[in-house]
């Protein structure tokens, strides 16, 4: 394959910083997609940029074969030339708008079309324009599964080169055979694996790469410390040797006594134990050589206990039907047994998130809140202050166990250090959820929460919410699939009909 993007020997960091995001990274891009992932902070935006030109690298060199595009995370709009390209009078171009499921009216008028709409949008601007390298920067967030197959049938065509930013499993495995995974740790460059597989098996890989490295660097240091031992014991015992062959002990007429010693001096008995010792520390050299080659692997412990436990109470919701904006959700008689995890899924506009928002409103309302940690999809401006106070307002220890949480969920603590720095979306999720879990609250409520978390957090809480784990109830809405059959065992599904939907339960999720 011929290489579209190369990179060589490039260095950069942060203005201000001390510390590398990359340093001396090397590598290339051909034609098909490449997936680039890891946590927040590994530095997926930044390389992205760079490849891009936004971002002049303070050391090494980029180079690109044509042209290259680069789509951020936000719809900005579309300009002239997006419309000439969208109407350039071909067949391909008409059948990219019949795919995305796009309108001439809704391209006229971008500005009242939903998120996933405008996210469709965006994507046929950018494909239009054919050029030789696009990247995208999480193309399939917040889209439901029918959005997010339509956009990645489309990529699934482009003949040039992609590069694609993403946490999505589905769209990375319709997509891709080649991951690019980032990763940071402790004030270090970010460390690149390279991997010739699809983002979840990619992660799978990586996992047991780093297993397998800890095993052999533990297992090659514990040789080191035994031959270390083994060297000194032989040194002393040597020691002891010389001096039992020594004559200096011996009376001047004791004739006999200095000709054993010279005897033994004359068959070597005296140097065998430096003979054993000098092979020993042989040994152990070249296991040092060994061991120096080696990259020492950097595991993080991850996750966190949920305190969960205690009294379970059920949840019951009678039948209903919700109203908001003209649109009717009709809902049947529900219930949550204790211990259950219930994965409600749907296309977007169909009702989940009003559906989520009555039945926390009603559990609340018969005194079952103290149970509940709910994490809403989204934040505004005046929650998100909250939160931040609830976590100021703890003790200092207390605050020294969140900061130690924070990072065993993926995230780089440092926004709760410092007055400086903005909770993301993904981090204002995780405080909100160490912080309620404290309280020794057992029934979980989420509203998407992957739409916000990385590859690497989102595995994180596939762990903790494991649908194995019946010490807490669990009510989850989401998109992504695999989150939905690790966590979840039943699923709620919510249609929708034009100005009405319906809550189709329960079905289980194998």
């Amino acid at each position: 394959m011929s290489e579209y993007v190369m990179l060589n020997g490039i260095s950069y960091a942060y203005p201000g910083s001390s510390v590398p995001v990359f340093e001396d990274l090397s590598v290339s891009f051909t034609s098909g997609w490449t997936v680039v992932a890891g946590a927040n902070g590994a530095g997926k935006s930044t390389l992205a940029r760079i490849i891009s030109g936004f971002i002049v690298p303070d050391h090494g060199t980029v180079s690109a074969s044509g042209d290259v595009l680069f789509c951020p995370q936000v719809f900005a709009g579309l300009d002239s030339e997006d419309y000439c390209y969208i109407y350039d009078g071909s067949s391909d171009t008409g059948r990219l708008r019949s795919l995305l499921g796009l309108t001439d009216d809704m391209i006229a008028e971008p500005d009242h079309l939903s998120g996933g709409e405008k996210k469709r949008l965006q994507i046929l601007a950018a494909v239009s324009r054919h050029p030789a390298v696009l990247i995208l920067d999480e193309p399939t967030n917040h889209l439901d599964r029918e959005s997010a197959g339509m956009v990645s049938e489309v990529l699934s065509a482009f003949s040039g080169c992609g590069i694609m930013i993403t946490h999505d499993r589905a769209a990375a495995e319709m997509l891709s055979f080649r991951t690019l995974f980032l990763e940071r740790m402790m004030e270090m460059p970010a460390r690149i694996y390279d991997v010739p597989l699809p983002l979840a098996a990619a992660v799978d890989e990586i996992e047991r790469r780093k297993r397998d490295g800890r095993s052999a660097y533990e297992r090659l240091s514990s040789e080191i410390a035994s031959l270390s031992a083994l060297s000194s014991n032989l040194s002393e015992q040597s020691a002891a040797k010389r001096k039992k062959l020594s004559k200096s002990g011996l009376d001047i007429h004791d004739h006999s006594g200095k000709a054993a010693v010279d005897g033994a001096r004359l068959t070597g008995k005296d140097r065998s134990l430096d003979d054993q010792r000098r092979r020993v520390d042989s040994q152990a050299r070249h296991k040092r050589e060994m061991i120096e080659q080696m990259e020492k692997p950097l595991m993080r412990k991850t996750g966190i206990d949920l305190d969960a436990g205690g009294y379970i109470p059920s949840l019951s919701f009678p039948a209903a039907v919700l109203d908001a904006g003209g649109y009717s959700l009709h809902v049947p008689s529900l219930s949550i047994p204790p211990g259950e995890h219930i994965g409600i899924t749907g296309c977007n506009g169909s009702g989940k998130t009003l559906l989520v928002r009555a039945l926390v409103s009603k559990f609340i309302s018969e005194g079952k809140g103290s149970h509940i940690i709910y994490i809403p999809q989204e934040y505004d401006r005046g929650q998100a202050d909250a939160i931040i106070s609830r976590f100021s307002s703890l003790s200092d220890c207390d605050r020294g166990r969140v900061v130690s949480d924070i990072y065993r969920m993926g995230s780089d603590p440092s926004f709760l250090l410092s007055a400086d720095i903005s909770p993301s979306p993904g981090e204002l999720k995780k405080l909100d959820f160490i912080l309620s879990r404290y309280d020794g609250r057992n029934i979980i409520v989420m509203d998407e929460p992957t739409n916000h978390l990385d590859i690497v957090s989102a595995g994180i809480f596939e762990k903790m919410l494991a649908k194995e784990d019946t010490s807490f109830s669990l009510l989850l809405v989401s998109h992504d699939e695999m989150f939905i059959s690790r966590t979840c065992s039943i699923r709620w599904a919510v249609v929708r009909e034009g100005s009405s939907g319906k809550v189709l339960a329960a079905s289980s999720i194998q």
